[in-house]
């Protein structure tokens, strides 16, 4: 018989979100764990940035993301016009991973992105 998972750790990965593409091709990755702790790594995957999201924010981003439901997109959603230079976000949730082109972002994948700290510094 499984066992169901107790609650998450504040300590557990809560959500990774990689950005690549752009005009000049960069990359970048933010890890944010449960207790909103969150690293920021460059394309290399050295760590370029570090911080906490406020409470608020926290509960915002965790809705955002159960309204995301990644278990129900495709892996590579697709739709909208092509985006040359555009960004591709890579969002890993839950056990999920799904791959979408800037134009094809949901409104509920823009609300994640929207809560989240910058991709980069400045």
């Amino acid at each position: 018989m499984p066992v169901s998972p107790g609650p998450s750790s504040a300590l557990e990965r809560l959500v990774t979100v990689t950005r690549s593409g752009g005009y000049a091709g960069k990359s970048s990755t933010l890890l944010v764990k449960g207790d909103g702790s969150w690293t920021r790594l460059d394309r290399q995957m050295r760590p370029a940035g570090t911080g906490k999201l406020p409470e608020d924010r926290r509960a915002k981003l965790r809705t955002a993301l159960a309204q995301a439901d990644l278990a129900r997109l495709p892996r590579f959603p697709t739709g909208g016009p092509a985006v040359f230079d555009g960004f591709v976000y890579t969002f890993v949730h839950g056990g999920y991973e799904v791959t979408v082109a800037q134009e094809s972002l949901t409104p509920a994948l823009r609300a994640v992105l929207a809560e989240l700290p910058a991709f980069e510094e400045g």
